[in-house]
């Protein structure tokens, strides 16, 4: 749907609805009593503006994603002026209908708030996005998040805060479960969904500000999950709901708003910070397009090593010591030491000389980063190409390189097309030996599936190892050293 249809038939179709008529639109919510939500490859798209005039038509009012247009791409469409006007256009269509409770959803965890190191940060860069949507469009943003916040009390930390930069107190959209702590046993899963439930339930018994929960069924770390897995998750959580009120009570609100306060103190650091900086360097920061457009061009990552929040440390990840460090910063760290801790003693740095070129396929920078630091530590020469990650970009950094490793994390299913369409290219390129690892979710909609299913044996026949093992990649990484 993120793609205009004339461009569609070009374009390997996704595991989502695509609606082809006015319609099928309108049949939203018709089905069952409930209020749709529109959120991936809507806002943010280069389809933006028909979608968003589309889903207000069907009476939907909540549309996102906000946070897409920073990191979503579409292979093979430069049109990147064209999706930035579009993306303008549609924010300042959803503020029209700001005072009917139309909002703008966004997801924290699918933009550049994902890739921040402190929360302090990811906070900052929220109260950027509520800028240029609200401030400058008019529009009312329904910010999520929870996808990769593990520790339980700062998702509730984090909720405080958010409120507490809401202005215009715009109800939350949801805040979804916790996928860093899923994995291949249930039991622990399991314990990791009613331990995060647990926590949002009573933020929103004390502080009702609109956010769903929304838990992550069981089996989302290894495959799509079901209906009824999906009922199942959801049924979990009512009784969380029904026993979250004897430990509400017992909570200390106090601290938790002390918390709370300290981010947004940071947040506004960081805000101020990137606002007079672009203002500096002649960006006019009272036009939404220009600010939008620029702040995409610097990255994350750099917004962060110069503006960041927290002082000035050159031995601290991205020179700046975090106010309060994001789950995936202590989660990467975590199963880093774990891996290198499995390692041979014997044999220091295992993959010294061995040249690893490592990508994501889509958004999801979680599994990137952590494959990109253990090969690292490992002592492989790591060339870190990022999320988003082209087919081209692989296949001419490898040539640039001298690389004959390649490590790539995918979670969108696209997993079998990505990987025929690398290995096409390497054979084009006459790279032929490099060794291709893939992990992560590896699905994809294919033989007339509706629904993305596990292609790990497709990709094993075409010569692309799957073991989608951590613990196994040094050894496996240092067998190709002799090949």
């Amino acid at each position: 749907m993120g793609v205009p249809e004339k461009y569609r038939k070009d374009f390997q179709a996704g595991g989502g609805l695509i609606f082809e008529t006015q319609e099928e639109w309108n049949a939203l919510g018709q089905v069952v009593p409930v209020q749709p939500h529109l959120g991936d490859h809507m806002i943010g798209s280069l389809n933006s503006v028909s979608n968003t005039v589309n889903g207000l038509k069907a009476g939907v009012t909540a549309i996102g994603n906000l946070a897409q247009y920073f990191t979503y791409e579409y292979p093979g469409l430069e049109m990147e002026d064209y999706r930035t006007e579009e993306y303008m256009k549609a924010i300042a269509i959803m503020g029209q209908f700001a005072d009917q409770g139309a909002v703008i959803h966004c997801n924290l965890d699918d933009g550049y708030g994902a890739q921040f190191h402190d929360v302090a940060n990811l906070l900052g860069w929220a109260k950027l996005e509520r800028y240029i949507a609200e401030d400058l469009l008019g529009g009312r943003v329904a910010h999520t998040y929870g996808n990769l916040f593990s520790d339980s009390m700062l998702r509730v930390i984090f909720n405080r805060a958010l409120c507490m930069i809401d202005k215009y107190d715009t109800p939350g959209s949801f805040v979804n479960g916790n996928t860093i702590d899923y994995g291949l046993d249930m039991q622990r899963n399991y314990g990791a969904l009613c331990s995060y439930s647990l926590a949002d339930i009573c933020c929103q018994m004390k502080y009702p500000a609109g956010y769903a929960i929304a838990p992550v069924p069981l089996t989302e770390a290894i495959r799509v999950p079901s209906a009824q897995e999906m009922i199942e998750a959801h049924k979990t959580v009512d009784m969380m709901i029904e026993k979250a009120h004897y430990y509400e009570p017992f909570m200390n609100w106090e601290k938790i708003n002390s918390e709370a306060e300290i981010l947004v103190t940071g947040a506004n650091v960081f805000f101020d910070k990137v606002l007079n900086a672009l203002d500096d360097l002649g960006v006019d920061i009272n036009h939404a397009g220009q600010v939008t457009a620029v702040l995409k061009a610097i990255g994350p990552k750099q917004l962060e090593i110069a503006f960041g929040a927290g002082a000035s440390d050159k031995y601290a990840m991205r020179g700046r010591v975090p106010i309060r460090p994001t789950s995936i910063v202590k989660t990467i760290t975590k199963i880093q030491e774990s891996a290198i801790s499995k390692m041979d003693s014997e044999k220091e740095n295992p993959l010294k000389g061995i040249n690893v070129v490592v990508g994501s396929t889509d958004v999801h920078e979680f599994g990137l980063e952590v494959i990109a630091s253990v090969v690292a530590k490992a002592g492989a020469t790591v060339f870190n190409l990022g999320t988003t990650v082209s087919i081209t970009e692989i296949a001419d950094t490898l040539i640039e390189t001298g690389s004959n490793v390649v490590l790539m994390s995918t979670y969108n299913g696209i997993a079998y097309s990505f990987g025929h369409d690398l290995l096409a290219s390497l054979k084009k390129a006459n790279l032929e030996d490099v060794h291709v690892m893939m992990g992560g979710r590896l699905n994809e909609p294919i033989d007339g599936s509706d629904v993305p299913i596990d292609v790990s044996d497709k990709l094993t026949e075409m010569g692309i190892n799957t073991d989608n093992d951590i613990d196994k990649i040094v050894e496996t990484i240092a067998s190709y050293k002799n090949n």
